[in-house]
C-alpha cells in the first residue's frame, strides 16, 4: 500500500506532461496553420500591389459567397430567348465559382478579343527572356492600319516600346499595335506555351477570322484573375490596362462608375459578331460576365448593357 501514493504521483506527472505537450502540439499546429493559409485577410500592402488579382491567391478569400442565382438565371434565359440570331453567354461569380451560361459554347468571331490572349503571349516571352516589354521597335508601313486606334498617324519609322504596344492594343484596341506586337513574338513561343493552347481553348476560324464562345474567353480572363498563366505581376499589369479601355459602353454602362471593369469588346460589322467580356470588381463580390450577340452595334450596345445592369443590381442586393 505504500507505493499507491507514489504511483498515484507519477500517474499524475504523466498526465500533466501528455496534456503540456497536446497543447504545445495544438499551438505550433495552430501558429503553422495561419502562416501557411493566413489570417483570412489581405495586407494593406498587397492590395495595394495586386488589386485586380484574386485575393485567394494572395491570401484566403475573403468574399462573400451567393448561393441562389436562380432568379438572374431565369431572368437572363428570358432575355437571351427573345434573340433570333446567335449568342454566346458566359456568367461566373469568382469567389464560389457558380455559373449561368446559354449558348455558352456557340462560337461566334473574336475580333478583337483575340488582342488580350495575344498581349498575354507577348508577357510570356517576356518572362522567359525571350523578348524585351521595354525595347523600342520600330512601326513598318505594313503594320499601320486605321481601322481602330490612332497609331498609325504616327506613320511608317515611328518607334515605341512592346510595353507601350501592349497599351494601345488594349487600352484602345490599336490595331497597328497590335500588328507590331504579332510581328516582334511570332516563333518565339511554342504552339504549347501560347496562352489559348495552355488553357486548352479551341483555336478555331470561319472564313479565315479567329472565333471563341464566352465560356472560353472566360478561362482567358480567369487566368488573369488567378495569375495562372503569367506572373503576379504581369497579370496584374494586364488587367489594369483592360480597366483603363477607352470603351466606356457594353458592360461598363451597365455598372455605376467608380466599380472596376477589366473588359475587351469586340467588333465586327460585316457579319454582326458583338462582344464585351469582363471582370467586374464589386467589393468583395467579383465576377466574369461575356456577352457575344450577332446583332447589328447599336442593338448590341443597348443589349449588353441592360444585361451588364441586370447581373450588377443582382449580384450587389443579395444579403
Amino acid at each position: 500500500m505504500s507505493n499507491s501514493p507514489r504511483r498515484s504521483r507519477f500517474l499524475l506527472v504523466v498526465c500533466i506532461v501528455l496534456l503540456l505537450g497536446n497543447v504545445g502540439w495544438f499551438a505550433w499546429y495552430q501558429m503553422w496553420y495561419q502562416r501557411a493559409a493566413g489570417d483570412g485577410s489581405v495586407s494593406p500592402a498587397q492590395q495595394r500591389a495586386y488589386p485586380f488579382l484574386s485575393s485567394r491567391i494572395l491570401n484566403n478569400d475573403t468574399n462573400d459567397i451567393l448561393i441562389n442565382f436562380v432568379p438572374l438565371r431565369n431572368d437572363l434565359k428570358a432575355r437571351f430567348d427573345q434573340l433570333t440570331v446567335q449568342k454566346s453567354f458566359y456568367f461566373e461569380y469568382l469567389p464560389d465559382g457558380t455559373s449561368i451560361r446559354d449558348g455558352a459554347d456557340q462560337e461566334l468571331i473574336a475580333a478583337s478579343l483575340i488582342k488580350v490572349p495575344l498581349v498575354m503571349n507577348l508577357y510570356r516571352a517576356a518572362e522567359l527572356k525571350r523578348v524585351n516589354l521595354d525595347q523600342k521597335v520600330t512601326i513598318t508601313q505594313a503594320e499601320l492600319d486605321n481601322a481602330y486606334g490612332d497609331l498609325w498617324q504616327r506613320g511608317a519609322g515611328a518607334s515605341l516600346t512592346l510595353r507601350q504596344a501592349a497599351q494601345f492594343a488594349l487600352k484602345n484596341s490599336d490595331n497597328t499595335a497590335t500588328h507590331v506586337i504579332f510581328d516582334h513574338i511570332k516563333g518565339l513561343l511554342s504552339y504549347e506555351e501560347e496562352s489559348l493552347a495552355r488553357l486548352d481553348v479551341d483555336q478555331n476560324s470561319q472564313n479565315g477570322q479567329a472565333v471563341i464562345n464566352a465560356r472560353s474567353y472566360a478561362s482567358v480572363l480567369k487566368s488573369l484573375y488567378y495569375s495562372s498563366y503569367l506572373q503576379k505581376q504581369d497579370s496584374e499589369e494586364i488587367l489594369a490596362y483592360l480597366t483603363q479601355s477607352s470603351a466606356t459602353n457594353r458592360l461598363v454602362l451597365g455598372v455605376p462608375a467608380g466599380v472596376a471593369v477589366a473588359h475587351k469588346n469586340g467588333v465586327f460589322n460585316s457579319s454582326w459578331s458583338e462582344s464585351d467580356c469582363g471582370i467586374v470588381y464589386v467589393p468583395k463580390r467579383p465576377y466574369i460576365v461575356c456577352v457575344m450577340v450577332g446583332l447589328p452595334e447599336d442593338q448590341a450596345n443597348t443589349f449588353i448593357a441592360k444585361v451588364s445592369k441586370r447581373v450588377y443590381d443582382f449580384v450587389v442586393r443579395q444579403p
